[in-house]
């Protein structure tokens, strides 16, 4: 009896490894190690652009046009809002404020200046995954965007922003 136990928990722990160490073969990242473009992360790669690009020219109907309805997001540490923003509307009100401050910081664009370093994009299906870094004199800013493609445009459906403060 207890030889059939070791047995049975063997054959589920080598189930369960085999499962969770896998390679989701869906699941590629930009650029493919074989040189290759995975599907659809170029349309990805224009999505991002697009956010980033109405993002740094305070271009707010482009801007809001790059989320999805269910949109959820973590903003950094200078949007003071420690709470995750739970649809469309919620975001785009937190960025509202910050589309207002930056106006008033310059008088033309670009108002914002966003370099991404390091963009990776992860491609899983329908959702890819991008990641990158940016470079501020104070604070090492880490961003994840996850998009949807709804139809035949990718949509945001979340954002995390966070930052690790760099000493000096």
């Amino acid at each position: 009896m207890l030889r059939r136990l070791y047995l049975f928990i063997l054959i589920c722990t080598c189930t369960l490894a085999g499962r969770t160490q896998a390679p989701d073969s869906s699941a590629q990242a930009y650029p493919s190690a074989t040189g290759q473009t995975p599907p659809d992360s170029t349309e990805v790669i224009q999505a991002i652009d697009t956010f980033i690009n109405a993002f740094s020219n305070l271009k707010w109907e482009k801007f809001a046009d790059c989320w999805a309805d269910e949109a959820t997001a973590f903003f950094p540490p200078s949007a003071r809002f420690p709470y995750r923003a739970d649809n469309k509307q919620e975001v785009l009100a937190i960025f509202r404020h910050v589309f207002d401050n930056a106006q008033k910081q310059k008088s033309t664009p670009p108002y914002i200046v966003i370099q991404p370093l390091n963009r990776k994009i992860q491609m899983a299906g329908t959702t890819a995954i991008v990641t990158f870094t940016l470079n501020d004199p104070n604070l090492f800013g880490r961003r994840t965007l996850v998009l949807k493609k709804e139809g035949d445009k990718w949509l945001i459906i979340h954002l995390h922003a966070s930052g690790v403060t760099m000493e000096k």
